[in-house]
Formats: C-alpha cells, structure tokens, sequence
C-alpha cells in the first residue's frame, strides 16, 4: 500500500515536547477544532467573519495531511451549537469530524479521553489553547499541545515533504540509488502529497 509505504521512509516522528517517542500504539489527537480555527491566522479570518464551514474545511485539509504523514489517528471537535447542526459524526479521508450539539467541545473530548485511557489507548494526544481543558486532559491522563505546537508540527510536516522530494531530485539527476531506496509509486504520492499541501495554502 502506498500510504504505508510512504509513511515507513518519513523521519521517526518525536511527537512529544518532553522526548518521548511514538511506539507502535497508533496515537490518536482529538483536536479542539474551533479552538484551533480561533488561533491560526490564516483560519482565524474565517473563523471571526463568521465563515465557520471555510475554517472547519481548511483545517481538515491541513489534519488529513498530517495524519497520513504522522500515522496519528486524527479526531477533530467542533461545537454543532455554533453552527447550528445536530449531533452527528463523519469521515473525511481517514480523519473523524465529530459535530457536539449536546454538549460543548471541551466536554466531548475530556469523556472521550476517559473513555479511551480506560480502554487502555496508551496515546492520547489534546490540542486546545485552552487552559482549564489542558488542565481537565492531563487530569484523564492525556498529553497536551497548545494550538501553537499542532501549527509548528503541521508546518515541519510540509517540509519533510519538500526535503524529500528534493533529495529524490538531486540523487536522480547523478544517476545514483535514491537516498532512501524510494520507489515511483512512493515519489508519486510524496508530490501528490506536495500538490495537495500547496492548494491548502493557496486556499487560504
């Protein structure tokens, strides 16, 4: 399979701040996706004007990428109450978009974090900027990122892109082995990857 394959040649992923590596339990991060649409500039103009399908879409481009680069199972949050949707659930390219009328985000994920820890998920990640639910998440036994982390780490993942396909250039062009053994099929999902990167930028 080619995702898996791409994945394999990524560089080892060092996924907490405090050096604590990924082992072979799939990490999943439930996102604060309004939190996080609230940060970053470039949903953030959305988010404020009152765009919130633009800024929700936006930032699941930018987390189906990450997941398929990072092998994190990605959950992302958003309070239906906001936008005026019942609760359900969907499936975007292997990222599950939860839709919370019944309670807020906040709540749907601190349950959600009990659930998974009691179930004996050894990796489960929050992203929010927001204190009391960093607080109530480290409390279920979760790890943390701030808005600000998940943006840094999106941005490297653009880059390991680039800097493998870079590396895939300059060694065909001296006609050598590619650096890291690369077949066609995993060159072609890297640019399909960059391709994909570059329109959620252009989209802005």
């Amino acid at each position: 399979m080619i995702v898996g394959e791409l994945t394999n040649y990524l560089f080892f992923f060092n996924f907490c701040s405090t050096n604590q590596v990924l082992d072979t339990a799939v990490p999943i991060l439930l996102v604060d996706g309004y939190n996080v649409c609230g940060y970053w500039p470039k949903l953030k103009k959305h988010f404020m004007n009152g765009s919130l399908d633009i800024a929700r879409q936006k930032l699941i481009d930018e987390l189906v990428s990450f997941s398929l680069l990072r092998e994190v199972k990605v959950v992302v949050v958003f309070d239906a109450m906001m936008s005026g949707m019942a609760t359900h659930k969907e499936d975007f390219e292997g990222v599950d978009i939860v839709y919370s009328s019944e309670t807020c985000a906040d709540a749907w994920i601190e349950k959600e974090v009990v659930a998974l820890r009691q179930d004996g998920c050894p990796k489960v990640w929050v992203v929010t900027s927001d204190h009391n639910q960093q607080h109530a998440a480290y409390g279920a036994g979760a790890f943390v990122w701030s808005c600000k982390a998940l943006i840094s780490e999106i941005k490297a993942s653009h880059k390991e892109v680039e800097r493998m396909l870079r590396e895939h250039r300059s060694t065909s062009m001296q006609g050598k082995l590619l650096k890291h053994n690369l077949g066609a099929e995993v060159v072609d999902a890297l640019k399909d990857l960059r391709d994909q990167l570059s329109q959620n930028e252009t989209r802005r």
